[in-house]
């Protein structure tokens, strides 16, 4: 009976990740990640500068995910790209399992710890489309939390060690290695004021680990990036929205409402159980700051409930199982886990039902300009491209021998900060919006179609329009159309 029950309950959960993880349209960001790796693999040199753009940039460009690049275009050369989202499936498991594994480990019933895992998958889904840096920086994330937690739980600092040793590979594949330094230096803080024995511990390791950092290819020069990359805004990138303004702007709105009601659910617990934990009320406040702020760090949120949520759940209804409500503690699992399963299946309709996931990527006509750049190669229209800057750096890969951009998703690793004033102001029509038209040596400008900008461009007296379709737009100098 137990193994049938079992086997239902993993392959209910395994269909449920299929659903929530089946994606292929490629991630504007992939491109960017592969054209570093084909001049790293290719043309044999460390790009130290940007060798894609002709509007001006940075000195020295520090691409903090250029180990992600040198490992996926190797990937996808010697293996093709089905290994990418093989390497994404996999490392989405091992998070989850470590999530887990860490709720088990802090004393949550496994009833609680696989309902909360509902929650976790469908939060943290978000943050896997095929495929980012990100997803290295969720595995180390959840790493570095069940490793913390093995070390309150044991007592033993010397499984610490690890800190440093894995922080070497997550500064060079992703950015995000700074939640890793932060939630190490909350539980040294957390430690600290709770006099447990391990603070000085955390804070020794996290000093290393901080170290570490510096063990890549920019040196000092990575860290004078990171923090400017840190208190950046971007307030024109929608994964950078807070959680208000994405609701006001009607993006992310499944996610952000369920991170806000988790949010108030999680601190409410909090204050029901008077948690005098410090070290989980630290963590467990920053990161529901953070996902307030910027929608994007939803998942930090998702991977720190996952496996804090199992316990707590377990004090309450333990406690209201010594007051005779022995039912209510069993049903709430399956009554909360369907309840989410219900909500996200009417929000996001399943259609058709995959038993095998996806390994293969697509780049579909409507979310990149796939007939507009076969128009300008039919064409033969080569030179400079101002294009849109979700559609940069697909351009850096499959045109790079006939373009060089204004800009694309790179953004501050490699473009100076006036520029990208600029651009922004151009691409959603604000004062000034012409300066970045007149200032570079635009040949040709690819646009969406239907935005502020395409609607300005057709008053421009030196452009005009020359091809269009359902998502995109071609406008030319009137001095170039002439000679064509």
């Amino acid at each position: 009976m137990w193994v049938l029950a079992g086997l239902i309950l993993g392959m209910g959960f395994y269909l449920f990740f299929v659903v929530l993880f089946n994606k292929g349209l490629a991630d504007y960001d992939l491109w960017g990640y592969l054209s570093f790796g084909r001049v790293f693999w290719e043309e044999g040199f460390f790009p130290y500068q940007d060798v894609f753009a002709y509007t001006p940039t940075k000195p020295l460009w520090v691409y903090h995910e250029w180990l992600t690049g040198v490992i996926f275009f190797g990937l996808q050369k010697y293996f093709g790209p089905a290994s990418l989202q093989f390497l994404k499936y996999v490392l989405a498991v091992f998070t989850i399992c470590l999530v887990y594994a860490t709720a088990i480990k802090r004393g949550g019933r496994q009833g609680f710890a696989l309902a909360t895992l509902v929650f976790v998958l469908i939060l943290i889904s978000f943050g896997y489309v095929p495929v980012r840096a990100q997803i290295f920086t969720f595995f180390f994330f959840a790493l570095t939390i069940y490793i913390l937690e093995s070390v309150r739980n044991s007592g033993k600092a010397s499984l610490l060690r690890w800190l440093p040793v894995m922080m070497v590979v997550w500064c060079n594949v992703h950015g995000g290695f700074v939640s890793g330094l932060g939630v190490i230096f909350l539980y040294g803080l957390g430690g600290l004021l709770a006099r447990e024995k391990t603070a000085v511990s955390y804070f020794l390791w996290g000093v290393l680990s901080l170290s570490v950092t510096l063990i890549n290819p920019y040196g000092f020069d990575y860290w004078i990036y990171t923090v400017h990359a840190v208190f950046l805004e971007r307030a024109d990138i929608t994964e950078w929205y807070s959680a208000i303004k994405a609701l006001k702007s009607g993006v992310y709105v499944f996610p952000v409402s369920l991170f806000l009601v988790a949010g108030f659910f999680g601190l409410a617990i909090l204050i029901f159980l008077k948690k005098k934990n410090i070290t989980e009320i630290l963590v467990v406040c920053v990161v529901t700051y953070l996902g307030f702020v910027h929608v994007r760090h939803n998942v930090f949120f998702g991977l720190v409930l996952g496996a804090y949520l199992p316990l707590w759940l377990t004090e309450i209804f333990g406690a209201m199982e010594q007051r005779g409500l022995r039912l209510a503690a069993h049903v709430f699992p399956v009554f909360f886990a369907g309840l989410l399963v219900a909500v996200y299946l009417y929000c996001y309709p399943v259609r058709q039902i995959h038993v095998i996931p996806t390994f293969r990527f697509f780049v579909s006509s409507d979310a990149y300009p796939i007939k507009a750049l076969a128009w300008l190669k039919s064409n033969q229209i080569r030179g400079n491209l101002l294009c849109h800057f979700d559609w940069g750096e697909y351009i850096l890969w499959c045109c790079h021998r006939d373009f060089r951009v204004a800009i694309d998703g790179r953004y501050e690793t490699a473009y100076r900060e006036d520029v990208c004033q600029e651009y922004f102001a151009f691409s959603s029509g604000r004062r000034g919006w012409d300066v970045f038209l007149k200032k570079y040596p635009h040949d040709a400008v690819l646009l969406k179609a239907n935005t502020a900008a395409h609607r300005l461009m057709n008053r421009a007296k030196d452009w005009e329009a020359v091809y269009s379709d359902q998502i995109s737009v071609i406008f030319v100098r009137k001095k170039v159309e002439n000679k064509l």
